[in-house]
Parts: structure tokens; C-alpha cells; sequence
């Protein structure tokens, strides 16, 4: 009988097929990385976001404190300043043949570069 027994589970566990998975563990499966995922993620959101309230709290608290530490008013009397700025734009002269010179060499550097360009185009197309 105990021999009968092991046969019929020896035979039942041959039958079965262990190659792939069913498609309902797969999709239970994928369910809990997402759901994995989605808790790491927002564990990592919320830290980010304690993160920048500290840095903020600590640029603008730990100067405070510093200051009340130290007994140094947090709002000083700012007189305002009395001066008299005048400024001046000088006049700018152009002489025509230097700018046209300059246009031209402008001018012939773009086209140089866009034959140059075209010619490299040309021998790496091939």
C-alpha cells in the first residue's frame, strides 16, 4: 500500500508541468513589486521632502538663533543713502570701412563653415 502510494504521487508530480509559471502568479507577482515599488518610492518622496524643509528651516533658523544668541537685533535702523549718480552714454562713431571689413570676414567665416560642414556630410554619408 505504501508503495502504491508513492507511485500515484511519483506519477501525479511527473504529470505536472514546472517549466513557466502560471499566469495568475505572474500577475500576483507583478502586483506586489508594483505595490513594493510604489511604497519605496513614496517613502523616498516623503524623506526628500522633510529633507528640504530641514535645509530650509536650518538657512533661515540657525542664522536667527545665532543672531538672538548673540543679542544683535534682527531688525537694524538703515538710514538711507544721500547721493547724487549721473551717468553718461559717449558717442560712438563708426568708420564704415572697418565695419564692412568686419562683415565680410564674418560672412566668409559662416560660409566656411557651412562648406566644411557639407564636405564632412559628404564623406561620412558613405
Amino acid at each position: 500500500m505504501n508503495m502504491e502510494e508513492k507511485d500515484k504521487l511519483r506519477s501525479l508530480f511527473q504529470e505536472m508541468k514546472f517549466d513557466e509559471p502560471s499566469t495568475a502568479f505572474e500577475s500576483r507577482l507583478m502586483q506586489q513589486v508594483h505595490i513594493v515599488a510604489a511604497k519605496k518610492e513614496r517613502k523616498h518622496k516623503i524623506i526628500s521632502a522633510i529633507s528640504i524643509i530641514g535645509a530650509i528651516a536650518g538657512m533661515l533658523g540657525i542664522p536667527a538663533l545665532i543672531y538672538w544668541y548673540m543679542g544683535i537685533p534682527l531688525k537694524p535702523e538703515v538710514k538711507p543713502i544721500e547721493t547724487s549718480l549721473t551717468f553718461e552714454i559717449p558717442s560712438m562713431h563708426f568708420d564704415p570701412f572697418i565695419v564692412s571689413i568686419a562683415c565680410v570676414a564674418l560672412l566668409l567665416l559662416i560660409s566656411d563653415t557651412l562648406i566644411r560642414r557639407r564636405i564632412w556630410e559628404k564623406k561620412h554619408k558613405d
